[in-house]
């Protein structure tokens, strides 16, 4: 997946704001990273993107109580279909009704009865949170905790080139772009840069009581959506495959 770095969206972000690049503060980037964290869930649940899409084969398993269910996967936000094939190797897979059922430690998809072969879970992948401050040398970083490494100002001569880090170990130390077994980075999918920054503009007005700009920004943002909708369908051709529905 193409991605786009968060410095370029944060860099955006100050322009579109009139903020003063050269005195960014600390704060500032704390302000732009929530409203971009917000903002990039929005982007992400917006439509069907082929990039954020996944279909997986899950065993079906039925209890005690004669309940038949999928577990969903560890890394699914919403779930968008279940079939009893894969939806995307022809058209003849079959789309199977289900519910979620929650339990104290997974999700399950209730479906009809059990498929000796599994079922393929059509879903789009869960949206990143970003909540990581500056990385910092003097810090043992804990499993699942984040930083942000590469800097809030460029350094001439070096490649401004920053993003979010999660560690994947109870010693995350040691720089994240040069220890990758220790870091993975949070990536950020390239068609919501340009939409990232003019929302958190949007947003930012907003908090400043310009309702009326945020409004105009607002509109401006989600046009970079529905313009990379446009790509897919129209520029790219791709439509989701006709499900089969009966032969003779």
């Amino acid at each position: 997946m193409r991605t786009v770095d968060f410095s370029k969206v944060l860099v955006d972000a100050i322009h579109l704001c009139g903020l003063d690049r050269d005195e960014f503060t600390l704060q500032t980037f704390k302000q732009i990273r929530d409203l971009a964290s917000a903002r990039l869930r929005y982007a992400w649940e917006y439509d069907r993107y082929p990039d954020l899409m996944r279909y997986v084969n899950v065993a079906t398993v039925t209890n005690g109580d004669n309940v038949t269910y999928a577990v969903k996967p560890t890394n699914a936000g919403e779930i968008l279909g279940v079939w009893d094939r894969n939806p995307i190797s022809g058209t003849r897979a079959k789309s199977i009704p289900f519910h979620i059922w929650v339990t104290d430690t997974e999700e399950r998809l209730v479906i009809l009865r059990a498929y000796t072969e599994g079922v393929y879970v059509e879903y789009r992948t869960k949206p990143p949170e970003l909540k990581g401050l500056p990385w910092s040398n003097s810090i043992v970083y804990g499993l699942n905790a984040q930083c942000y490494y590469g800097g809030l100002q460029p350094i001439e001569g070096e490649d401004f080139s920053a993003n979010f880090y999660v560690s994947l170990s109870n010693s995350g130390s040691g720089m994240p772009v040069q220890d990758p077994t220790k870091w993975q980075k949070i990536e950020i999918p390239y068609i919501f840069g340009p939409y990232l920054s003019r929302a958190v503009y949007a947003d930012y007005l907003r908090s400043e009581g310009q309702v009326e700009s945020a409004n105009v920004a607002e509109a401006e943002a989600k046009a970079f959506l529905d313009e990379e909708i446009d790509k897919i369908v129209r520029q790219q051709g791709q439509y989701p495959k006709y499900q089969f529905i009966k032969s003779y």
